[in-house]
């Protein structure tokens, strides 16, 4: 099965990195090798979905990464509201801001809308950290312009992505990227994808697992809580705590399978020369034949 390898030289030098004079380091239980920049990332096998190199998570890594604070320079609202800042920190998270909201411009733009919720979500944990300490400097004002500013595919009125200081309107915003990952992550795989059978089961496993891990996260919430409703806990009809056997519907491949081996068999059987096929049926009525003798002998 392919992994999604869009923008992977900028996740692979945060990650695991495996010279080319020490591929050896990547032992029996590795076996996807990426080349970007001379550098092989390593990722196991033991399971199918390898989440970490899936693009939820490969964006999202992105987004903590330091960047040049000169990406802010022709934010035109941005540069009104400038003059107030008063420490480099802050500086250093809409520099990050900023060039996150390019990223889905120029490498991710397909499924925008959940790459905008995974901005939103990065920069609200963003404040509550940087607003809790003693400097204490609110950057709501900034974080609203430079979303403002930035436009999709540089035209003069769409914004790439709309503010949002809720983007999961739930008390359980990590649970729900958690959600939200996992779902962007099974759209994406296809039927067509497997390579086997056995990696069709394989990812079924995963699916299964998946349920049983937001199951429990839910037990614990309800633990917590009486009465507990999970409607608002939906980012789409087939993303949602509130049915977990329509989001966590396994997925069926079955008739592909069949189809391949039925086409297998179609070509063993047209690759056999006349020869063999006349051998064969030869030898099926010699072995009828003394079958049928035996028969009468043991009458």
């Amino acid at each position: 099965m392919n992994i999604h390898r869009k923008s992977y030289s900028n996740y692979v030098n945060s990650n695991k990195k495996v010279s080319m004079n020490n591929l050896l380091q990547c032992n029996s239980d590795l076996n996807y090798f990426i080349i970007s920049d001379n550098f092989f990332f390593c990722t196991t096998k033991k399971t199918l979905i390898v989440e970490d190199v899936q693009i939820p998570n490969i964006y999202y890594s992105i987004l903590d990464k330091p960047h040049v604070r000169s990406i802010l320079n022709n934010l035109i609202s941005f540069s009104a509201v400038k003059i107030w800042i008063k420490y480099e920190e802050t500086w250093e998270i809409l520099a990050k801001l900023a060039r996150n909201i390019e990223l889905i411009n120029s490498d991710y733009p397909d499924n925008r809308e959940k790459r905008c919720r995974d901005v939103n979500h990065w920069i609200n944990e963003e404040m509550s950290k940087y607003e809790s300490k003693e400097t204490n400097e609110k950057i709501s004002s900034y974080v609203l312009a430079i979303f403002n500013d930035i436009k999709w595919k540089k035209r003069n009125i769409e914004r790439v992505c709309e503010r949002k200081e809720k983007p999961y309107p739930t008390d359980h915003a990590n649970l729900m990227k958690e959600l939200d990952d996992y779902c962007e992550i099974r759209n994406n795989v296809k039927c067509d994808e497997f390579e086997n059978y056995e990696e069709f089961l394989k990812y079924n496993t995963y699916i299964k697992q998946k349920r049983q891990y937001f199951r429990s996260k839910m037990e614990e919430i309800r633990s917590e809580k009486t009465h507990f409703k999970w409607d608002k806990h939906t980012i789409g009809c087939k993303c949602t705590l509130n049915d977990l056997d329509l989001t966590f519907r396994e997925i069926n491949c079955d008739g592909l399978f069949k189809e391949e081996e039925l086409k297998r068999l179609a070509l063993n059987t047209k690759g056999r020369s006349p020869l063999e096929v006349g051998f064969f049926i030869i030898v099926t009525f010699i072995l009828f034949y003394l079958f049928i003798l035996f028969l009468e002998k043991v009458k």
